[in-house]
């Protein structure tokens, strides 16, 4: 029997292509911007795209990949306070919302899977995201800066950690999720042709 492995053409592009879609990613991360009546540091962008491209092209390993290099990235170049909560959230964020879509697209259910995807990738990344906030980030957030978990809350006017998840945290990542959602499609059907991704259904 014929063993089957991995042609060496396509090896050295996914090498390529997946330090080059994090670069794009990180970028990308630079162009966030605030959402209103949400806490200052919830903010949007778009770095998760090249992400998703790099999992429909070459397997959801590879898209985590692309999100792990760029907070790489952001940690080495832009992080100011040397903490890497934030980093460690944007991967699991992103990881989360990768794996559903690319999960769906890729059980050969096409333009109805990776909407199916979409969608199941913003319930998981809004659920991962609230119980990690309960029961880590936040409590992570506040011993890292010495104050205790209430004198945290406190700042962002809320009383209880669930009502800062519900409030706040649940909302933003259904945002996040939806907006996502809506520049992922069409770039999907649009990109899907010269990438030989499949589109039936």
């Amino acid at each position: 029997m014929k063993a089957t492995t991995m042609r060496p053409s396509h090896a050295t592009q996914r090498l390529v292509a997946i330090p080059m879609l994090a670069a794009v990613a990180f970028v990308l991360q630079y162009l966030e911007f605030p959402v209103p009546l949400l806490p200052p540091f919830l903010k949007l962008d778009f770095s998760t795209l090249p992400a998703l491209i790099g999992g429909l092209l070459y397997g959801p390993v590879a898209g985590v990949l692309v999100e792990v290099l760029k907070n790489t990235l952001h940690m080495l170049l832009k992080n100011t306070d040397g903490l890497l909560i934030g980093e460690a959230a944007n991967v699991v964020a992103g990881a989360s919302f990768i794996l559903a879509a690319i999960y769906l697209q890729r059980r050969g259910m096409g333009k109805k899977g990776f909407a199916a995807g979409l969608v199941l990738g913003t319930v998981l990344m809004t659920a991962v995201m609230a119980a990690a906030n309960a029961y880590f980030l936040l409590p992570a957030y506040a011993a890292l800066y010495q104050v205790s978990l209430e004198q945290l809350l406190a700042q962002f006017q809320a009383d209880s950690v669930w009502s800062f998840v519900l409030y706040s945290i649940v909302p933003f990542n259904i945002l996040k999720g939806v907006v996502l959602s809506l520049a992922a499609y069409p770039l999907y059907v649009k990109l899907s042709g010269r990438l030989n991704l499949r589109m039936t259904n």
